[in-house]
């Protein structure tokens, strides 16, 4: 089905499989590509192929539509993260499925990604709502989580757990910055290295 086909009438919603999924994609390929404040929704309009009417039907505005991408963004990253950690009982290796889990989301999925944290120029915590606010800190929380286990297991030794989580994450939302698909190694396998790197760090002599 062409561009042309899909097209829906002034005012009326588009007549495409699954919608949502379908303008998130496409926005955030444009986010990620141009930045939000260049984006507009008419831009995202023609690359979906509906018409800005259509596209009004569901996301009244660009910044509920970045709100859709970036809560759908935190929900994955938190159901890929809390399934791998499932998998383990040792505190190692459960430090280790997190952070291989957040590196195959962001090169699974970097426009949505790098549109859900990048595409603002670092400005995206001050636009978050108070729902993507309590779903990144349950995210944080995930993790924390898991380091305190491992402290309370007598398995790593950490003295700031909160500080200490979040220079992982900054070390895994930097390494989205430069990662590179066609590199020598795979995101996950850059992630487990530094896992290793850190465990030698906070392991309990």
């Amino acid at each position: 089905m062409n561009k042309r086909e899909n097209r829906a009438g002034p005012g009326r919603p588009p007549t495409i499989k699954d919608p949502i999924r379908t303008i998130c994609d496409a926005a955030s390929c444009l986010f990620a590509e141009k930045g939000y404040d260049t984006t507009s929704l008419q831009d995202v309009a023609h690359s979906v192929g509906v018409t800005k009417a259509g596209l009004y039907h569901y996301f009244p505005t660009k910044q509920a539509l970045f709100d859709t991408i970036v809560l759908n963004t935190l929900a994955e990253l938190h159901a890929a993260a809390s399934s791998e950690i499932a998998r383990h009982t040792d505190h190692s290796a459960r430090l280790t499925g997190f952070m291989s889990a957040h590196a195959a989301y962001f090169s699974e999925h970097g426009d949505k990604y790098r549109a859900s944290f990048f595409a603002r120029g670092g400005r995206e915590m001050a636009h978050y709502t108070a729902e993507q606010l309590r779903a990144r800190k349950a995210y944080t929380r995930l993790l924390e989580d898991l380091l305190a286990a491992g402290v309370r297991d007598g398995a790593f030794e950490i003295a700031d757990i909160p500080t200490f989580a979040r220079g992982i994450l900054g070390m895994l939302n930097w390494m989205a910055r430069w990662f590179r698909a066609d590199g020598p190694q795979t995101a996950p396998q850059i992630a487990e290295s530094y896992a290793k790197t850190i465990l030698a760090g906070i392991a309990h002599n």
